[in-house]
């Protein structure tokens, strides 16, 4: 009986756990399609896909600053987001997108070094971040790294080798850099 309790306790553990944020098992294959597919459509639809796994998150304190934070970012509270993404992380230090949403505000407040240290921290939990992985592409941007950002939307484009959008980015900074010298 023992045996039978600690199986089943051990797969509501697993089951808790595997099934939300950067961890989820879905993950794999919505990213192994986004790796295939050239339907721009397609890819968008599997991009939302992906972001609404990333955001799942059972524990109710982590939802509760995960959304006061975004709230906060809506409305441009930028202190007020950073604090909600801080209590979420300091309850959470695994949950990649406390760290993705920080990095964020750090962005749009013009703080590129915090910000690119919460990006490197999102993309040590969850490496297929695109999101995490475009900011830093802006990021080297603002920062004039040209080369750097040409590096980071190759990186975008081993994992969704058709994506218009990401091409499209890359041709403009090569453009600009070709312009320039």
């Amino acid at each position: 009986m023992f045996k039978v309790f600690f199986i089943v306790t051990c797969l509501l553990f697993y089951c808790k756990f595997s099934l939300a944020d950067q961890n989820d098992p879905r993950l794999n294959n919505l990213f192994e399609k986004l790796y295939e597919t050239e339907n721009q459509e397609e890819i968008r639809g599997l991009i939302s896909d992906i972001w609404n796994i990333w955001y799942e998150v059972e524990d109710p304190k982590v939802i509760e600053y995960f959304n006061k934070g975004i709230q906060a970012m809506n409305v441009r509270n930028y202190p007020l987001a950073i604090r909600s993404f801080d209590n979420l992380i300091e309850e959470d230090p695994n949950f990649a997108e406390g760290w993705n949403k920080r990095a964020t505000v750090h962005f749009m407040m013009g703080n590129f070094d915090e910000s690119m240290k919460d990006i490197i921290k999102t993309l040590e939990l969850e490496p297929r971040h695109f999101g995490a992985l475009d900011g830093m592409g802006l990021i080297f941007i603002h920062k004039g790294q040209f080369q750097q950002a040409i590096d980071v939307y190759d990186k975008m484009l081993e994992i969704f080798p058709f994506s218009v959008k990401t091409i499209e980015k890359k041709q403009r900074i090569q453009s600009y850099i070709s312009q320039s010298t």
